[in-house]
């Protein structure tokens, strides 16, 4: 039944998200203002509002499929984006291999520790949790500079 899942849903999942990053360069127009974006060429409102159908459509499915682990990716962009700073051509796929490879650690952590599997979802909030608060007094200290 898993499997049935996956299989249906990737495809949707991996195009929403391959068409939000080749939207990178335009969202960076748009991050300037819808003026500044539009002297550029870009159409704000349009541009928008695919980048909230997108980032809806890849949410929800994701996070329909994978349950409570689904909060990964509210914590892993930022993550991303201290190590690419805030141009989301880069910043996009980064934080998309950031936050596959951090549940691929989760899971490999959690089938090996003990003898008996751990729910992933334990450990990805014992090693999300720390990360957040970093992410958090890192992006505290921007605001105070």
């Amino acid at each position: 039944m898993q499997a049935v899942l996956v299989g249906a849903l990737a495809p949707p999942v991996v195009l929403a998200v391959l068409a939000l990053c080749l939207l990178g360069r335009r969202l960076d127009a748009l991050a300037m203002g819808d003026d500044e974006a539009r002297s550029l060429g870009v159409p704000a409102t349009a541009l928008r509002l695919s980048v909230i159908a997108l980032a809806t459509l890849a949410s929800a499915l994701t996070v329909s499929l994978v349950g409570m682990i689904g909060w990964v990716g509210l914590v892993v962009p930022h993550a991303a984006r201290l190590l690419t700073g805030p141009g989301n051509t880069r910043l996009l796929p980064t934080a998309a291999a950031l936050g596959a490879a951090f549940l691929c650690g989760c899971d490999l952590l959690a089938r090996s520790a003990a003898h008996a599997e751990i729910p992933i979802g334990i450990v990805t909030q014992l090693l999300g949790i720390p990360l957040f608060l970093l992410v958090l007094a890192r992006a505290r200290q921007g605001w105070r500079a």
